[in-house]
């Protein structure tokens, strides 16, 4: 019997694959392992069921992939919660913005969740509503959280029905906790992530995904580091920045790269106080690393 479903794990020599018959152990077929595909978390595949008790299949078919992010490997990732907060940890807006512009390059949907908004005292909370202003102007989603109290955790509920999810942010930002609150009875190995390194913790790179009740998964990522961003061309930075990009073409020189340019738009908009500073700077740092780049690899 041939059936359909989504690799959920992979152990070694074989994947366990999520159905509506239940979890089936699956191996390859050898047509498929030639190709150079590897198969991965995240993968849906079509099995041929050759035992029912205990459930054994093999996987005959890969369906065509929407997204593969590659370390670790998932693929159909539609969206990462990026966690972040105010206070314990400070706020970070320079891993913020590297966070945003790796999920964007990926073509991931980006959520912004401002967790341990308990702690939050008055100047804590102007300081909550001006980085909001922020990056609420620019369009990106934004939900507050409390893992202490379950503040917010149904609106991440509600935006993780069908589809493919994953949580990243800094050590201490209460990533687990907030998971913990999503499914009571797992452990999850999600990496913590360096603010000096930019990079996780933990060295495993296996992906599980958890299925929720309403549908859709979420991805246990050990390794999964946005802090540290994809390469890019630096003429095409820009385009992740979306307060940016829409002002291409308004600068007096066709090259200006927006670093104080005489006639340059985006330097008229920062004087006026309608582009955060902090996302201009990020911009000009991320230009240069990608410039940098490119010169050593050559």
């Amino acid at each position: 019997m041939q059936i359909s479903g989504r690799i959920i794990e992979e152990q070694k020599s074989f994947f366990i694959v999520n159905t509506g018959c239940g979890n089936v152990r699956c191996t390859i077929r050898g047509a498929l392992k030639k190709t150079k595909t590897k198969l991965c978390a995240g993968d849906l595949v079509d099995l041929d069921l050759i035992n029912k008790t205990p459930p054994e299949g093999v996987i005959t078919t890969l369906h065509n992939r929407t997204s593969l992010l590659k370390r670790p490997a998932v693929a159909n990732l539609s969206q990462v919660f990026i966690i972040t907060t105010i206070k314990t940890p400070p706020l970070d807006l320079e891993s913020l913005d590297r966070f945003l512009f790796s999920a964007q390059v990926y073509n991931l949907k980006p959520v912004i969740v401002f967790n341990k908004i308990d702690l939050l005292k008055d100047q804590d909370l102007n300081c909550l509503k001006k980085t909001e202003d922020i990056y609420s102007r620019i369009g990106y989603q934004i939900i507050e959280t409390s893992a202490s109290t379950g503040l917010g955790v149904n609106n991440i509920l509600q935006l993780c029905a069908d589809k493919i999810s994953a949580f990243a942010g800094l050590s201490g930002v209460g990533k687990s906790s907030l998971l913990s609150l999503l499914f009571p009875d797992k452990t999850f190995r999600i990496g913590d992530v360096s603010g000096t390194s930019g990079r996780g913790t933990h060295t495993t790179t296996n992906v599980s995904l958890f299925p929720l009740i309403q549908g859709g998964y979420v991805a246990d990522t050990p390794g999964l580091s946005f802090v540290d961003i994809p390469y890019v061309p630096e003429t095409e930075v820009i385009h992740y920045f979306p307060e940016l990009v829409c002002r291409i073409g308004e600068c007096r020189f066709n090259d200006c790269i927006h670093d104080g340019e005489p006639g340059c738009a985006i330097q008229s908009l920062l004087e006026q106080n309608q582009i955060a500073p902090s996302r201009h700077q990020n911009y000009l740092k991320f230009y240069k690393q990608m410039k940098e780049q490119r010169r050593q690899y050559r």
